[in-house]
């Protein structure tokens, strides 16, 4: 099976990714590079080969294009969980999608800054005294104090993948809960009826609450199923526990109690579980099949290919970013979330029909 276009959601490519991919760098490198960050400075060896390649592939530096037009920037600021800083398969797509479209709406890319960095009323300062910042872009996670305190500031600011009710910001992310119910109606259709889940808890600290897990029982709920006892898997969102604990249940269970397919919630959680089944004398769909969830670029390079929700994460980045110059211009949403919508796409994993009785 040929790969898939991990930017087929998109008819041009992500500029500033290729000139990270071109020196070997990561995007938030080149990130900074572009918006002069003072406080994780590029050096200046590495700066002058982004910028000429830069040049090289027509990406247009914006200190260049302000100076040709004279027009007014928007300063933004992309605030992300650290372990997510740098070349994250999911959301390096996501910011790449941020920053090419500010670049050609005719604004420098996001400064890119950790919740960690952020955090107290010295990091917040900070940024808007050093950078001006008007917007915050907040990305996966969040600290309640965080945007009470740019509130007070009145920074205006917008959440990217931030499932949480309780959330009064604008949010722009997929329909989690539709995708969810999606993969698992593809893997019911295939003859599946111990389907188990891999995941992780959402902001309230419950893997209930999260949206992922919800779309999960509802399938399960429409099919008249039953959640299968000991095989939820709560992995607090760590991927070398999706294969340690996965490893301990299939040993301490015969092949005949295990489930016949598992949804995941990430593709970062089904890659180890995979190799938890493989080490454990499963074979890949035919004893366990598989779906994950984000379509990262790995998923396709599997043994077998990963099934997955396909999520449009440049789009993503890219609709962000829109929203908030938007948003900063007056042009304020009617919509107070913006869910984009995903797709299935079907690989070895999964393409197994079950036909042996439950």
């Amino acid at each position: 099976m040929a790969p898939n276009n991990p930017r087929e959601e998109s008819d041009h490519l992500a500029k500033l990714k290729d000139i990270a991919e071109r020196v070997g760098v990561s995007i938030s490198t080149v990130s900074r590079a572009f918006s002069n960050d003072t406080s994780r400075p590029v050096n200046e060896e590495t700066k002058r080969k982004i910028r000429e390649v830069a040049r090289e592939l027509g990406y247009r530096i914006q200190e260049e294009v302000q100076a040709e037009s004279g027009t007014a920037h928007k300063h933004i600021a992309c605030v992300i969980p650290q372990q997510l800083i740098e070349n994250h398969p999911y959301f390096s797509e996501v910011l790449a999608g941020f920053h090419d479209r500010m670049n050609e709406l005719g604004h420098p890319p996001a400064i890119v800054r950790t919740l960690d960095e952020v955090s107290g009323s010295d990091g917040i300062q900070s940024l808007i005294r050093e950078s001006g910042i008007q917007g915050v872009v907040i990305i996966s996670w969040y600290d309640p104090k965080l945007i009470e305190r740019l509130e007070e500031e009145g920074i205006a600011i917008l959440g990217v993948s931030l499932n949480d009710e309780r959330l009064t910001v604008p949010i722009v992310d997929c329909d989690r809960i539709f995708s969810a119910r999606m993969a698992v109606r593809h893997l019911i259709g295939q003859g599946h009826r111990r389907i188990g889940f891999i995941g992780g808890p959402a902001y309230s600290r419950k893997m209930d609450d999260d949206e992922r897990f919800v779309g999960y029982k509802f399938a399960m709920m429409e099919a008249g199923l039953s959640l299968p006892e000991g095989w939820i898997v709560n992995t607090n969102w760590d991927v070398d526990l999706s294969y340690s604990l996965l490893t301990g249940l299939l040993s301490n269970h015969p092949k005949n109690e295990w489930p016949t397919a598992f949804f995941c919630a990430s593709d970062m959680l089904a890659i180890p579980a995979m190799r938890a089944v493989v080490e454990q004398d499963g074979r890949i769909p035919q004893d366990i099949a598989f779906v994950g969830m984000d379509d990262i670029s790995f998923a396709q390079y599997t043994n077998p290919p990963l099934s997955s929700i396909h999520v449009p994460k440049y789009e993503i980045g890219r609709v962000a970013a829109q929203f908030m110059i938007d948003y900063l211009d007056g042009d304020y949403p009617a919509l107070p979330k913006i869910l984009l919508p995903c797709r299935l796409i079907i690989r070895e994993s999964s393409s197994c029909i079950r036909t042996e009785n439950y």
